[in-house]
């Protein structure tokens, strides 16, 4: 009598992985690390729980590589655009719409960078190297010392003042969505309104900035 062939199920660690991964954005976000347990994001990845220890270690691990995840995507916008050979004025105008646009597109980026706040960063405390700015800091010096030299910059500054002034600029519009809408009656989820504030933003800093 021939013996029984064994199914073989097909694994996909990288798929596994990355279902992992996605849930753990998504519960993360919509609620912080304290409100979200380990049986949730297994569940929602259709995982067994021990593929996540597997890959991640711990639940701590899995948020971790969420925040990492999340802020290398910004990081890779941020070096891109400071990296083109343009005028100062187009580089700020440009660095000012593609966040505007990253932020409207990456809500969970939003959502996560607020809880971490919330939580006084205990998670960056424990891993400091995990979202380090350097090397995007680094580049806009760069920018600012070309700017100057070139003589379309007033004075040199701090780039990681005016790293903070550009992102803060378009940062409101989606962390505060809400509560705008309701004090001074601007929706950021109309296109309309962020296109208004980022000219704005723009022009306000271009003045504030270049020679003129």
């Amino acid at each position: 009598m021939p013996g029984k062939v064994k199914s073989k199920i097909k694994r996909n660690p990288q798929k596994t992985r990355g279902n992992l991964l996605a849930s753990g954005v998504e519960l993360f976000s919509a609620r912080g690390y304290d409100g979200v347990a380990v049986d949730e994001i297994v569940g929602k990845a259709k995982v067994n729980k021990r593929m996540l220890y597997h890959y991640f270690g711990s639940k701590d691990g899995l948020y971790v590589e969420v925040l990492r995840v999340v802020f290398v995507e910004l990081e890779e916008l941020e070096m891109g655009v400071l990296g083109e050979d343009v005028p100062t004025a187009q580089a700020i105008r440009n660095i000012l719409e593609r966040y505007l646009a990253f932020l409207e597109s990456h809500p969970e980026f939003v959502n996560l960078l607020l809880w971490e706040n919330l939580n006084r960063g205990r998670f960056l405390d424990a891993h400091p190297n995990l979202l380090t700015k350097s090397p995007v800091v680094k580049e806009l010096q760069t920018v600012v010392a070309r700017a100057v030299e070139r003589g379309e910059m007033k004075q040199s500054v701090d780039a990681r003042h005016l790293l903070v002034l550009l992102y803060s600029a378009c940062f409101m519009y989606h962390s505060n969505r809400y509560t705008l809408a309701h004090t001074v009656g601007l929706d950021g989820s109309r296109p309309a309104v962020l296109r208004t504030g980022l000219k704005l933003a723009q022009d306000v800093l271009l003045y504030g900035l270049l020679a003129r």
